[in-house]
């Protein structure tokens, strides 16, 4: 989480730059602009989503799938891959919880 904070807080408007014409992500942007750090970090979860299911997206006409083909893929894999780890650890945090209730 502490990773996920500190690229929200220096790299989420350099995420917005590449979806300009991203409806979805113009919205959040001017929706969330003055909520601080809580913000940055819903916005990049939003652009996160943009990159995990672009076609679900698509069908509603909220993005523009041409800007999520471009978009860089160093970056791409930096958001796609803390969002796998952080569901990993969640699925983890259950497993463990869920064993230790059962003793």
């Amino acid at each position: 989480m502490i990773v996920q904070t500190y690229i929200a807080h220096k790299h989420t408007d350099y995420f917005e730059s590449f979806l300009p014409n991203c409806t979805f992500v113009t919205d959040n942007k001017k929706n969330l602009a003055h909520a601080g750090l809580p913000g940055k970090l819903l916005r990049t979860g939003m652009i996160t989503m943009v990159l995990a299911v672009p076609q679900l997206l698509t069908r509603r006409g909220i993005i523009d799938l041409d800007e999520v083909k471009r978009f860089p893929t160093r970056a791409r894999r930096l958001l796609l891959s803390l969002f796998v780890i952080e569901i990993l650890l969640l699925l983890a945090v259950v497993v463990v919880y869920h064993t230790l209730i059962e003793r």
